[in-house]
């Protein structure tokens, strides 16, 4: 199964269009935020960064559903860092405040997830902000064409081949639970804003 995911990601790669929104956002050290709907056209994006020689390291779910996201991760030339569900031992939070001490290194972290509720961000991601010194990176993905699977929480979206993948970023500063600001969802993209899709993230892409 593992290898049939990989296998469509790659094909994906070679076949979808990425636009990119405000790419200068993005300064090669982050806590990258994202829906966990968009989790796996996600891996594209950090292809694009882990390619040009940045790193990240995505938080995952714990749990055997966190296995085939690490494999995809892995392959994708980032780091996984397994964790459970609602809380984070003071080892794992040790190690992803150290990954936020590298000058290089970003973390991303599914906003509403691993179970949600859809589009609610949990505290963790402002916790990592605020103690990591790092700005919050939101991303958001918007679709041309893809198959969204509305029986799941997140309502999953897989991109089709073919299509256009407009990827917005928007840097939220050093951010904490007891200030939180309004993260944009993909409903709200502006589509009049500058596009490029020919372009280098600082640093990292």
């Amino acid at each position: 199964m593992n290898h049939l995911f990989y296998g469509y990601l790659k094909f994906l790669e070679k076949t979808v269009r990425i636009q990119w929104v405000q790419p200068e956002h993005f300064r090669g050290h982050h806590v990258v935020g994202f829906w966990h709907e968009d989790s796996f056209a996600m891996n594209l994006v950090l292809e694009k960064v882990t390619g040009a020689g940045g790193e990240m390291s995505v938080l995952v779910t714990g749990d055997n559903r966190g296995d085939y996201i690490e494999y995809l991760i892995n392959r994708c030339r980032g780091k996984a860092i397994r964790m459970g569900y609602g809380f984070c031992d003071m080892g794992t939070l040790r190690d992803i405040l150290n990954e936020l001490k590298k000058e290089n290194s970003s973390v991303a972290i599914a906003m509403d997830g691993p179970l949600g509720p859809r589009h609610i961000p949990k505290k963790l991601p402002y916790f990592l902000s605020e103690k990591g010194e790092t700005s919050l990176l939101g991303v958001t993905l918007l679709y041309s064409h893809k198959i969204s699977i509305k029986s799941r929480w997140d309502h999953y979206r897989i991109p089709l081949p073919f299509s256009k993948i407009t990827v917005r970023m928007d840097d939220y500063g050093i951010v904490s639970s007891k200030a939180v600001p309004s993260m944009r969802v993909y409903q709200e993209l502006d589509t009049c804003s500058i596009i490029s899709e020919d372009v280098r993230l600082t640093k990292a892409m």
